[in-house]
């Protein structure tokens, strides 16, 4: 074959090109690399000098799959395309490229360029027509080797897993033993601690509470590192919030056998596939599920509760809405009402300065034809102000139920804590007696290594005192033991759920998360007949049903002055100036439609709306009126009864002279003036004789 090296392909570079698929293939498939070395040797034999002779081996430990990441394979398509190449040197076809677009791309450009390819089989020319045929028959057989590898591969892997006997990399909490099976972790500490993480998020509902829970609480979280020179390590550390999002997803706490719950999808840039991104199936989808395989940490439906609490948590994954835990907004029941018309759930929409006014809506006709309308919506105050006085008046009936669940529930929480802690003592009493035994155990004269283990005995056994210490303060400030009073008050606590519900420091926040662990869902359907009304179906968390109704007030009714503001109105209008009116309102309690307090201008406002009559305010009607009925005098009526002009009058009232009253700001002055008042004005008119100076 060497007539096929012509003189030009000697004055040329001979590049030898080298690759593994993996790193691991490199350090122990020696055999093999020193295999693709050798063919520099060989590029020599044929009459290449060595000068002219490149060797890329910088692809050594990379995938053939395609040339993402492969440089040197990228710089051989690149110096065959500039015509500097005479040969191309390559164990078989495979180490070129294991994809037939990548092979047959550089067997045509090493045809445009007349390029040879060598292999340790003989010399092709790809201009050839019989070997070209032959260097393609390679790349297919390439690529159908490869395919039966996988095959062969994966059907192994399926065998085992339909058995349920395929080894992996075991999550947090579980080992494999002797045997091959796999067993909780021997470890007490690891096991309470899965098991606490479980119980936190049944009770709080949120993966974000437990992280915080934990932080909170100042609890440590395991790993296990299966790495090279530290398989199955055990490595206590701090717990966020994707490591909690991960256990909650992972079927394997159940027990379960299961495979097949990703699928791998190549994202394809600009022709090449840049990376691979990993989607997640839906359950019914899964290729493998087995029960009962190993032992479980929670039961099946358990976790089948949990996937569906996250979903409702994950506004964008929950097509119908979500209940979730409870998060910002005023509106009281968010998350908790659906349509008793077409089944869909309502939301919330807030409305004024501050999102103050809540409404509650039905999107039904929206979503389903594209329609700007909607299936219906209700203010949400009165439906709100209906459930609270329901939920109160149903809960105060079962008083005693509720306060000994709620004490359950706090020593459950106050024995699980008070665990966590006696393991971590347990913990770091073993890691201080271990570091002591191993410095019992050296010699004493080798100081070299008797002064590292003193000092790393040291260190434990400070740790023990650090973390011993901790205990002493969380049972102080955390009270991790419940005392008589305690539970007393705790019995006590149903008795004052009412004054707590309605107190100022009660948050929206904390009045949604205690409406959520009582109700699990409520109906909102419109009755017209006899009179408008919402009907409200409460489903409670017990199974239980109960039924109350709302009335539904028109935008006049709901947003209008209450009739009992307006009748204090009338009955404080007389003798009082509007900013005394408001003041006086305020002071009852009394507020506006929307929630508001009362100032000057809005008891105006109120007094013309409903016509209430005000003669003291109006100038013209004091010119005529002279006297009220109260004994206060206009200013006319004043400087009239004195015989004085009404200057005067202005003047003794601003040095003080005369009492005056303004009920408006350009309203008429009233002056409440008594006989012994006027005897006094009456001396200062009074003129003295010239003969008696």
């Amino acid at each position: 074959m060497n007539h096929k090296i012509l003189p030009t392909h000697l004055q040329q570079q001979a590049i030898v090109y080298l690759r593994q698929s993996t790193p691991q293939q490199v350090e122990s498939n020696r055999e093999s690399t020193e295999r693709q070395y050798a063919l520099a040797q060989r590029a020599r034999d044929l009459g290449w000098d060595t000068s002219q002779i490149q060797v890329f081996d910088g692809d050594l430990g990379k995938s053939g799959q395609s040339t993402t990441g492969r440089m040197d394979f990228q710089r051989l398509i690149a110096a065959v395309g500039l015509g500097e190449v005479g040969a191309v040197f390559a164990l078989e076809a495979s180490r070129l490229s294991r994809s037939q677009a990548d092979w047959h791309k550089l067997l045509d450009i090493c045809a445009l360029t007349d390029t040879l390819v060598i292999d340790h089989d003989g010399i092709y020319n790809p201009n050839d027509f019989n070997d070209r045929v032959i260097l393609g028959f390679k790349g297919t057989w390439s690529h159908t080797e490869l395919h039966g590898i996988r095959l062969r591969l994966q059907g192994a892997k399926l065998h085992k897993v339909n058995k349920g006997e395929l080894r992996c990399t075991p999550p947090t909490g579980y080992v494999y033993d002797n045997s091959g099976q796999l067993v909780l972790d021997p470890d007490e500490g690891v096991v309470a601690t899965i098991q606490l993480l479980f119980e936190q998020f049944q009770r709080l509902g949120t993966a974000f509470k437990v992280m915080t829970y934990f932080a909170q609480q100042q609890l440590p979280f395991p790993r296990r590192v299966w790495e090279s020179g530290s398989m199955g390590v055990l490595r206590w550390g701090s717990l966020n919030l994707g490591r909690i999002l991960a256990i909650l997803h992972n079927p394997t706490y159940t027990g379960t056998c299961v495979y097949g719950r990703h699928r791998s999808q190549p994202m394809i840039e600009a022709g090449q596939v840049t990376r691979v991104r990993t989607q997640q199936l839906p359950r019914d989808q899964w290729r493998v599920v087995i029960h009962n395989t190993h032992p479980a940490y929670i039961s099946w439906e358990q976790f089948l509760d949990n996937e569906a609490q996250l979903q409702r948590n994950n506004v964008a994954l929950s097509p119908e809405g979500r209940q979730g835990s409870a998060r910002e907004g005023s509106a009281l029941l968010q998350g908790l009402i659906i349509c008793g018309k077409c089944g869909r759930r309502m939301s919330p929409r807030y409305h004024g300065n501050g999102g103050k006014r809540v409404t509650y809506q039905c999107d039904q006709r929206r979503q389903k034809d594209g329609d700007s309308g909607i299936c219906w919506s209700v203010a949400g105050a009165a439906i709100e102000a209906a459930v609270t006085e329901h939920v109160l008046e149903a809960v105060t009936t079962s008083q005693l139920n509720l306060s000994l669940a709620v004490l359950e529930e706090l020593e459950q929480i106050t024995q699980q804590q008070h665990r966590q802690w006696q393991l971590r003592l347990e913990r770091a009493r073993y890691e201080a007696e271990r570091a002591e035994r191993q410095f019992d155990a050296v010699e004493p004269e080798n100081r070299l290594v008797a002064r590292t283990l003193e000092k790393r005995w040291n260190e434990k056994l400070q740790q023990l005192a650090e973390l011993d210490q901790a205990y002493i303060q969380a049972r102080r400030v955390q009270r991790l033991e419940l005392s008589d009073m305690q539970r007393q008050q705790i019995l006590q606590l149903a008795e004052d759920l009412p004054p707590i519900w309605q107190a100022p420091t009660t948050t929206v926040q904390e009045r949604k998360e205690l409406l959520g662990l009582l109700v699990k869902q409520m109906a909102l359907t419109p009755l017209d007949e006899p009179e408008r009304q919402t009907k409200i179906q409460l489903l409670w968390h017990t199974g239980s049903t109960t039924e109350t109704t709302a009335k539904r007030l028109t935008i006049q009714q709901r947003l209008g002055t209450p009739g009992a503001v307006v009748q204090v109105v009338r009955e404080l209008a007389y003798g009082r100036t509007d900013t005394e009116i408001a003041h006086a309102l305020n002071e009852r309690g009394l507020t506006s439609a929307t929630g508001r307090l009362f100032t000057a201008s809005s008891a105006s406002w109120i007094r013309l709306k409903f016509k209430i009559p005000k003669p003291e305010s109006d100038n013209r009607v004091a010119f005529h009126l002279g006297i009220r009925e109260d004994g206060c005098y206009s200013t006319s009526a004043l400087a009239q009864k004195l015989g004085v002009g009404i200057h005067t009058i202005h003047y003794w009232r601003e040095k003080g002279l005369v009492p005056a009253i303004r009920e408006t700001p350009h309203g008429p002055w009233w002056h409440p003036v008594t006989p012994e008042v006027l005897q006094s004005l009456r001396q200062k008119i009074r003129r003295v004789p010239l003969n008696e100076e």
